[in-house]
């Protein structure tokens, strides 16, 4: 049971730490495109019912609930699933990435396209429709970062639950 709280924790910083390296991926990819830096979060807190200047801290805080909610499921798993525990930085690594890849595909891709693009199309106009390559692509690379992030902040946590520090040559440096 200890190691199911540490391996949750370790979701949920990584969690933190995740949406953090999304936020500032989105943020520079809108400056780079030359578009308000904090598009991405008032298209977020519009789609959670945010309004008006509220709307993009409303999207960062459920950006954030986000992050720490999944982190924590992933947490969850690997603890739960004795073949998907994060026994190496390896393993850490590409559970971390397939994690990602499948929040990209499962929870952000029905979100952006059902809830977000009708938001981004009636800010942006037709123009929006031209981005959404883009934003796919970024939203793609957020997500494997994310899961990178909850990966290895998972593997830390609980990484002395696996090996005894004489059997670990990493934890002997």
């Amino acid at each position: 049971m200890a190691e199911l709280g540490k391996s949750i924790t370790g979701g949920i910083i990584g969690g933190i730490i995740g949406a953090t390296v999304m936020a500032i991926v989105l943020i520079a990819s809108k400056v780079m495109m030359g578009l308000p830096k904090f598009a991405d979060f008032v298209i977020m807190g519009t789609f959670v019912g945010g309004t008006g200047s509220s709307a993009a801290g409303a999207g960062f805080i459920a950006h954030y609930l986000t992050g720490i909610i999944l982190g924590a499921i992933l947490g969850a798993i690997v603890a739960s699933v004795e073949r998907l525990r994060l026994t190496s930085w390896r393993k850490a690594t590409g559970i971390g990435m397939l994690y990602g890849v499948i929040v990209w595909l499962v929870f952000f891709l029905p979100i952006v396209m059902y809830g977000f693009a009708p938001i981004m199309m009636k800010m942006m106009g037709p123009a929006a429709a031209g981005m959404l390559p883009m934003v796919l692509g970024i939203a793609f690379i957020g997500h494997l970062l994310y899961g990178i992030s909850v990966g290895a902040l998972i593997f830390v946590a609980t990484r002395t639950e696996h090996t005894s520090p004489s059997a670990c040559s990493e934890c002997a440096t």
